[in-house]
């Protein structure tokens, strides 16, 4: 469970946003599973329920979510486009890096994304290093531990997918110096096989 202190001093995301990322998750609710989702509840701390209410009206007014006649919300392509990177900034702020415990895997992100998308390459590389990624060489970054949902989400991307292989592997030929990167040397971080 997330402690409401500890993400009370990381940074707020906007109401739109917490919104947005939480309809991304959810994909349709009413206005109560809304506000209760977790994004909500702790990226949006201490607001008021009106500030919710004309957040909704605006989100729908500018034709990012729907309400249905049962008042169901969902999102309409115009607001899953904003609502992806909503997503991820609400997930990169509530990840925790610590106490991940490395089971010997490697995990790699190739990537070649034309100059033409280079804003999604950009995005790419900022939520690589935000997640713990080390840059093994161009365009090919290491992690020792599982990935977080959300980098999957991005990496699937219309504008990302057809540029980016995932990888995990058990095996990388003398890792000793990424061992060494990523703090792995300890008798509690070797792996038993």
């Amino acid at each position: 469970m997330i402690s409401e202190k500890k993400v009370y001093n990381k940074k707020n995301i906007s109401t739109a946003k917490a919104v947005l990322a939480a309809m991304w998750h959810l994909k349709e609710a009413g206005k109560d599973k809304l506000f209760s989702h977790k994004y909500v509840r702790f990226l949006c701390q201490d607001k008021h329920k009106n500030t919710y209410r004309s957040c909704i009206f605006r989100l729908c007014k500018t034709k990012l979510l729907k309400r249905d006649y049962n008042n169901v919300l969902a999102l309409t392509d115009k607001g899953a486009g904003q609502a992806l990177p909503a997503f991820i900034e609400a997930e990169s702020i509530l990840h925790k890096k610590d106490n991940q415990y490395w089971d010997g895997g490697w995990r790699m992100v190739f990537f070649d994304i034309p100059e033409k998308k280079r804003k999604y390459r950009d995005y790419l590389r900022k939520i690589l290093k935000l997640v713990g990624f080390h840059e093994f060489q161009r365009s090919i970054w290491v992690y020792p531990y599982p990935v977080p949902a959300f980098l999957k989400d991005l990496m699937f991307e219309k504008n990302i997918k057809p540029y980016v292989r995932f990888v995990t592997t058990s095996y990388v030929d003398n890792d000793k110096d990424l061992r060494i990167i990523f703090g792995l040397f300890g008798e509690d971080q070797i792996p038993h096989k």
